[in-house]
């Protein structure tokens, strides 16, 4: 048996109304039920105005599985009157997430930015 690649770290130190979710590893299939079961801990308190944060800092690559969980998540939260914010996703894994609405692309870099931009000459 090998050791799972993903691990979620829950914090809720800072304020009593404040949960950070950190995903660490690969969130591929194999986690997605871990996933569900610390996305489903968050709501169980039943507590309106809970903030849910959920930290993509250390994952390093995300399955459809686990994106429909955090969809999933977003929702529960809007029904239930909780915060929900998706942060410090990079690479394809915020490339993925953007896909879905539930982070903003990654914006180029402003050096790159000026190599894009196509000049004419006559």
């Amino acid at each position: 048996m090998t050791d799972p690649r993903y691990e979620i770290e829950r914090d809720t130190r800072r304020t009593g109304s404040t949960v950070h979710l950190r995903l660490i590893g690969a969130f591929d299939r194999d986690a997605h039920r871990v996933l569900r079961l610390g996305l489903r801990d968050v709501f169980a308190s039943g507590r309106r105005g809970h903030r849910v944060f959920v930290d993509m800092e250390r994952a390093e690559s995300i399955g459809s599985e686990c994106i429909e969980l955090l969809l999933v998540g977003y929702t529960r939260a809007l029904r239930s009157g909780h915060g929900y914010e998706i942060v410090n996703a990079h690479g394809h894994v915020r490339q993925a997430l953007a896909l879905t609405g539930l982070c903003e692309p990654e914006v180029a870099h402003p050096a790159w930015s000026d190599d894009l931009i196509a000049t004419s000459t006559p």
